[in-house]
């Protein structure tokens, strides 16, 4: 008796398509997921901010491109002397609301910050800027603010053009809670790109 071996064909089939209303439903539970995300990202991580006006030059200037990263400045240790932060505890004289600035931090907690004959005191040291243009003075535009003893949590910030430049000289020392971030990387303009100094 013979045997023959039987061939199988296999019928392809047709994908089922997903209904639209299944496909509509995974796109915007995508979309919600990638602006949570941004979101995320914009409040507790990164932020992008513009440079405005000249208080930071020569290490910043007018319409400068930054990032800043706000992870950092919720550690002790994260906030040092020569970094540049934002701070939103600014109050705008013309319409009474606040600002956010961008300066770079002098005076760390529990120090004495003197300023006295054009230069900056920490605890009767007189503190070396390299990051000034030469020449560059420190005035001390209010009395009460040109020689203070920092709180546990007080910072002192003064912008890098002294001669224009509203800062802790005129409102006083900054609490930490008020500082927003640390500068990452400055992006445009592209002659000027990476992290200054």
């Amino acid at each position: 008796m013979d045997h023959y071996e039987q061939e199988v064909y296999e019928v392809p089939t047709t994908p089922q398509r997903e209904p639209f209303w299944r496909r509509l439903l995974r796109f915007a539970l995508t979309l919600a997921i990638c602006f949570l995300l941004v979101y995320v990202l914009t409040q507790f991580v990164l932020q992008r901010n513009t440079v405005i006006g000249s208080s930071m030059s020569p290490t910043l200037e007018d319409r400068d491109e930054v990032f800043v990263e706000k992870i950092t400045r919720l550690f002790p240790s994260g906030l040092r002397r020569g970094d540049i932060v934002t701070a939103d505890s600014f109050r705008d004289l013309t319409n009474n609301h606040e600002i956010m600035i961008i300066k770079r931090i002098i005076g760390l907690p529990g120090e004495r910050i003197t300023i006295r004959g054009g230069f900056v005191y920490i605890d009767g040291q007189q503190l070396d800027e390299p990051y000034l243009e030469e020449g560059m003075m420190t005035s001390e535009h209010s009395g009460e603010y040109a020689d203070i003893l920092l709180g546990d949590n007080e910072y002192y910030l003064l912008g890098d053009n002294r001669m224009n430049s509203r800062d802790s000289r005129d409102v006083g020392p900054v609490s930490r809670g008020e500082i927003e971030g640390k500068l990452f990387f400055r992006f445009l303009p592209f002659e000027r790109i990476g992290k200054p100094k």
